[in-house]
């Protein structure tokens, strides 16, 4: 389900132009009228004319996928239906007290996640002999049991969906979902 995405929009000359995104194989689709006209790696521009649609797709979904004009206006493309980001659009415009809750609950998810693993993972990076054979090692104040770091792990990465789904991101919030390698 979360594989694989779509999202569309209506041009100017009366043409649909819908984006397939394959996350496996990090590769996005243009469909110009449900024909398609090219395939290419993300990130990518797809050039239409003097517009452009920009696709940036992170680990949890996308980042960007945006229309720009040529006078640099741009617009979101609209999730194609019976996608997980159609879904969480519908949530939002149907109930947006619960949506603000969902948003809201993903960013101190998030926050507590970052707040209770950094200082592990420091302690675990530091302990390596690469590290403790030039420097000295931390010790974490912090030490869960591996359940509540497993249940904080999986909580993080639910939140990460959440906000890849809407488009929320934040360097270092979103710095578990990313990955350190960005």
């Amino acid at each position: 389900m979360l594989q694989r995405t779509r999202f569309a929009i209506d041009l100017d000359d009366a043409s649909t132009v819908t984006i397939d995104i394959d996350h496996a194989s990090a590769r996005a689709s243009l469909f110009s009228n449900n024909r398609l006209v090219q395939t290419a790696g993300m990130p990518t521009k797809f050039q239409l004319g003097s517009d452009s649609i920009e696709v940036v797709a992170g680990k949890y979904g996308m980042q960007r996928i945006h229309l720009v004009r040529a006078n640099g206006s741009e617009t979101l493309l609209d999730p194609a239906p019976g996608t997980p980001e159609h879904w969480r659009a519908r949530l939002d415009r149907r109930h947006p007290k619960a949506a603000r809750v969902l948003a809201a609950s993903a960013v101190v998810v998030l926050t507590i996640d970052l707040i209770l693993l950094a200082p592990q993972l420091l302690q675990l990076v530091t302990h390596l002999p690469i590290w403790a054979d030039h420097f000295a090692s931390f010790t974490s104040p912090i030490d869960l049991p591996v359940r509540l770091n497993t249940a904080l792990a999986l909580a993080a990465g639910l939140a990460g969906v959440e906000r890849a789904l809407t488009f929320r991101h934040h360097r270092l919030l979103d710095i578990e979902t990313d990955g350190i390698d960005r």
